[in-house]
């Protein structure tokens, strides 16, 4: 099957290694009787039809083509992932398989006869949007798909719960972006009473072709009031150290997973002290959406001019400027062309008259600047304005900057009122009487990394997001209540 085809259709093969201790975990501590239906949802090329069915074979020492015949299904909406689902369990079986119990249909819209005991997969990784013979029919039918760009994993969920009878259990790997996406709401309120084990791989790499942040999730029709969760960085299952999760301690906007003792501690904080949101303003940077046209280290300069790519450009157009993704706390010896005035862009006139050397490279670079926002830019109030209005303000004055991801808090306190920045955040306190070092000091503590690692969305590498729906929320005991004064 080729890539673009895989792709369109969410298509990830599982490795054999996870596969095998998802259906491990599916039949933990399970009397069996031989007459159990496992369903395979999203069968792919087989692999958790032949694993769950070699298993459950030495589990009930029931011979393996007769596992297959009564006790796998497998459905998928491939007639290719059928056949190959079926080929590999023959092989199991030394070809003594004279029926199988294959369904060539879409999982979430397949009238089933029965219900199952275990649901175990990989369900298909593609967004509603680019399911445009599906989406109508999913959004009307399925509650987890009526909420924004949502993943069609969501709706495997949903239906699997349906199907799965009163002692059954499902065993999923997807994406882990439910945990804290906007359009997973829907979904998380309908996992939440179901959990038993969250095996998460935060920003490990589980599959070879496609960058892609999966979690385990292992769900019963039981109402729980905990689950096991823990993070998984290597490519095996051995020495997990789980923590134990009170459900009532996670909230329906993003799913934090904190041990009670945390989440205590968590709690009363909140009781006593201000979130930084409610102390400090959070702002994203300029966004020019071309920062090589407009940010740059001067060649050389004189009295009067920067030079940039061979261009004079006047040095009271330019500003000095941070990039917060790499900033050290060194200067960066960076400016910015900055076409405005009172936060509204110069006109062409006055620019042409009073910076003609800028004006002119502008020029120069007209056709890039137009291209931009696929070439939305043409229709800009002027060609040389920024891509966005962001920042246009809010990014001056004394401020504490950050980079959107970090591995570890990393907040810098920028005192000149002149300089502007990008690529990151920045916080401002609502009361002058607040210490901006101080304020620093406490968001680059242990209390934020710790909290930061619980909360926040993961990257490749360990890192961390440090965008403002994560940290608006972080509570510190600097951060008074009492008092209009933060120090």
């Amino acid at each position: 099957m080729n890539s673009v085809i895989k792709k369109q259709n969410g298509i990830v093969f599982t490795p054999e290694w996870v596969a095998d201790f998802m259906i491990d975990e599916a039949f933990k501590n399970k009397k069996f009787t031989g007459k159990e239906k496992i369903l395979d949802a999203g069968c792919g090329t087989g692999v958790f039809s032949v694993i769950a069915a070699e298993k459950f074979s030495k589990l009930t020492d029931k011979k393996i083509e007769k596992v297959i015949e009564e006790n796998i299904y497998f459905i998928d909406i491939s007639e290719q992932h059928i056949k190959e689902t079926e080929q590999n369990l023959q092989k199991i079986a030394g070809g003594k398989v004279k029926k199988f119990s294959a369904i060539k249909d879409d999982f979430c819209f397949h009238n089933f006869d029965e219900k199952f005991d275990f649901i175990i997969g990989n369900p298909p990784y593609v967004r509603i949007q680019n399911l445009e013979d599906r989406r109508g029919k999913l959004q009307s039918n399925f509650i987890t798909a009526s909420n924004g760009s949502i993943d069609l994993y969501f709706c495997f969920f949903e239906r699997a719960l349906k199907l799965l009878k009163d002692d059954g259990k499902i065993s999923f790997i997807t994406p882990n972006s439910h945990f804290y996406s906007s359009a997973g709401k829907n979904l998380r309120d309908l996992l939440l009473p179901h959990l038993e084990r969250i095996i998460n791989f935060d920003h490990f790499q589980v599959f070879k072709d496609a960058t892609t942040y999966t979690t385990i999730t292992i769900l019963n029709k039981n109402e729980n009031i905990s689950f096991l969760y823990v993070e998984n960085h290597k490519a095996d299952f051995e020495k997990l150290n789980y923590k134990k999760i009170f459900i009532e301690n996670l909230k329906s906007e993003r799913w934090e997973f904190f041990e009670q003792e945390f989440s205590d501690k968590i709690a009363k904080l909140n009781k006593k002290y201000s979130s930084l949101q409610e102390i400090a303003d959070i702002h994203y940077g300029i966004a020019t959406l071309k920062d090589d046209i407009y940010i740059f280290s001067p060649e050389k300069i004189d009295e009067k001019y920067f030079y940039k790519d061979g261009f004079k450009i006047e040095k009271n157009l330019c500003v000095p400027i941070i990039k917060a993704s790499t900033y050290k706390g060194l200067d960066q010896n960076l400016w910015m062309i900055f076409p405005y005035e009172k936060e509204k862009v110069i006109s062409k006139n006055i620019f042409q008259n009073k910076y003609s050397e800028a004006y002119k490279y502008f020029l120069r670079n007209r056709e890039i600047l137009e291209n931009r926002d696929k070439g939305g830019g043409k229709d800009y109030e002027e060609f040389y304005a920024f891509g966005r209005n962001q920042g246009l303000k809010t990014s001056f004055g004394r401020k504490i900057i950050t980079s959107t991801m970090n591995m570890s808090p990393h907040f810098y306190v920028v005192e000149d009122e002149r300089t502007s920045f990008f690529a990151g955040y920045c916080i401002k306190p609502k009361d002058p009487k607040i210490d901006l070092y101080d304020l620093c000091e406490a968001l680059n503590s242990n209390l934020m990394k710790e909290y930061i690692s619980s909360v926040s969305k993961s990257y490749r590498g360990g890192y961390k997001s440090y965008a403002k729906s994560f940290i608006k929320d972080f509570v510190h005991p600097e951060f008074y209540k009492p008092q209009p004064a933060l120090f």
